[in-house]
């Protein structure tokens, strides 16, 4: 029996079990992995009963007799992500017995915050689940209360270093956090001092931190990368001991992560910025950003910024910035006829190269290669489109349908922007209610990416998103204007 290799992070078990395996046995062990990594018992015990879920339902399959019966579990953790993926070689999964599997019932109760189940060829059915320790919205976005501390003992500015983190940093940094944030920093895996280092040993997350002489912690700034093989990484997790406030230190942490990009080749770094206020948007316009997107509606509705102006709960829309910290090389896009003057705008202010076409040209390709993942915390899905074929709506709405359960309130959906069919692609999906987000730069392996967005039917107050500069206007007001003309062309065939 052999499972999937694209385990997330490294693997800490691996079992093969027989028909006559005590399920309870196998479900424990996995429960025993996420205390270890630091999840609660309560979440803990809720992935075990999807996992053994899980099981259960590879064994209620039909066997072949010349194939092993076996389910195989394999456990991953990459820092921020407990991952389990449960493979048989019994009869092949449906699309449609997929998605009406028990389990998927558990996901939508929130028991787990990703999960896929299908048919994958020879590799089998497998199922892969995921509980992760991340937050549910941008690391820089959230304001929380920070305890009153004490002032800074009597330490220059000049005598701060700001440099590379290493594993021996992680223990300052679990109390950097608690001094800012006491126990409400919405990224658990920040008060794990074993999940900052598995990161920082898989290349996740690179970070940069602010050490006194006499060896504290006192800043910390990252790049993390969401998948493996990504070239661009989204910038936060910026945090500033509070009794260390005023002595520039958020600066000298933005200038060494933009120094380290460079140092590793990496060509930009992109992240999400609060459309509440300006101040983070300033903040990356000043480390040389530019506004490439609005994301709607796309933060839990549940958050409120201390200090900051939040009205009623709606879910908050981010203003996606790009900073360029290497050599981007030129590169052709394919984008709709009404995006043209916009990317060579935004292109031409980061000062990209790039020929743009707008001719939509169908796929030769008849299938789509899609990966998506959905989180119940966030209630989001993403999807990525590896290769555009002409069933691209059918295998998109197939995707929709899959999550459905969760009913995220926003979608966003990456196109790679240097196939010929991107523009293609783009109005084949405004049928199911998907337009423009935002243009990042080789966010993809294989390039730049349209970064689509598809928001459910819900409040999103867009009259309060707030931007630095007329840039980021001419940004949020195109984006708007799009997926404006999108929903009400789907609000006008719905009432035909």
């Amino acid at each position: 029996m052999s499972t999937p290799s694209g385990i997330a992070g490294q693997r800490e078990l691996h079992m093969v079990l027989s028909d006559t395996s005590p399920l309870g046995a196998a479900g424990a062990a996995v429960h025993a992995c996420a205390l270890g990594n630091g999840f609660d018992p309560e979440r803990a015990t809720r992935l075990q009963v999807v996992v053994e879920e899980l099981i259960r339902e590879a064994r209620t399959r039909e066997a072949a007799p010349t194939l092993p019966g076996e389910v195989g579990v394999d456990v991953g953790f990459d820092g921020t992500s407990l991952e389990v993926t449960v493979v048989d070689h019994r009869l092949p999964l449906r699309v449609e017995q997929a998605r009406h599997l028990p389990s998927r019932r558990l996901l939508a109760l929130g028991f787990v915050d990703q999960l896929r189940i299908g048919f994958r060829g020879p590799a089998g059915n497998v199922a892969t689940c995921r509980l992760t320790m991340a937050s549910a919205h941008p690391d820089d976005a959230i304001h929380a209360e920070v305890n009153a501390a004490p002032d800074a003992p009597g330490v220059e500015p000049a005598a701060i270093d700001v440099r590379l983190m290493g594993p021996a940093d992680t223990d300052g940094l679990v109390q950097c956090v608690f001094r800012c944030y006491g126990y409400t920093y919405p990224n658990p895996s920040m008060y794990q001092a074993r999940a900052i280092r598995r990161q920082l040993e898989s290349g996740s997350m690179i970070s940069a931190v602010a050490i006194t002489p006499s060896g504290d912690v006192v800043g910390h700034v990252a790049c993390t990368f969401d998948q493996p093989g990504d070239v661009i990484p989204e910038a936060g997790k910026m945090i500033v001991d509070p009794r260390y406030r005023g002595h520039h230190l958020a600066q000298r942490l933005s200038l060494t992560r933009t120094q380290i990009a460079a140092e590793r080749a990496i060509p930009g770094i992109w992240s999400e910025t609060v459309t509440n206020h300006p101040a983070s948007q300033r903040l990356a316009i000043e480390r040389g950003a530019a506004e490439v997107g609005l994301l709607i509606g796309y933060g839990p509705r549940n958050i409120t910024m201390v200090g900051l102006p939040s009205g009623e709960p709606l879910r908050h829309s981010f203003l996606a910035v790009f900073t360029p910290t290497g050599s981007l090389p030129a590169a052709s896009l394919t984008v709709p006829g009404y995006a043209a003057e916009h990317v060579a705008a935004l292109a031409g202010r980061l000062g990209i190269d790039r020929e743009i076409c707008t001719e939509a040209v169908p796929p030769d390709r008849a299938r789509s290669r899609i990966h998506s993942a959905a989180s119940a915390l966030a209630g989001t899905a993403e999807i990525r489109v590896e290769e555009i074929g002409r069933d691209i709506v059918v295998h998109v709405a197939d995707v929709l349908e899959e999550h459905a359960a969760l009913a995220p309130s926003a979608v966003h959906l990456h196109l790679p922007a240097t196939d010929p069919s991107a523009a293609w692609a783009v109005a084949e999906l405004e049928r199911i209610g998907f337009a423009w987000c935002a243009w990042i730069p080789a966010f993809l392996p294989t390039g730049d990416a349209i970064r689509l967005q598809r928001v459910s039917d819900h409040p999103v107050g867009l009259e309060t998103i707030i931007c630095a500069r007329a840039e980021g206007e001419a940004v949020r007001d195109f984006v708007i204007d799009q997926w404006t003309r999108v929903h009400r062309g789907r609000s006008a065939q719905g009432s035909r």
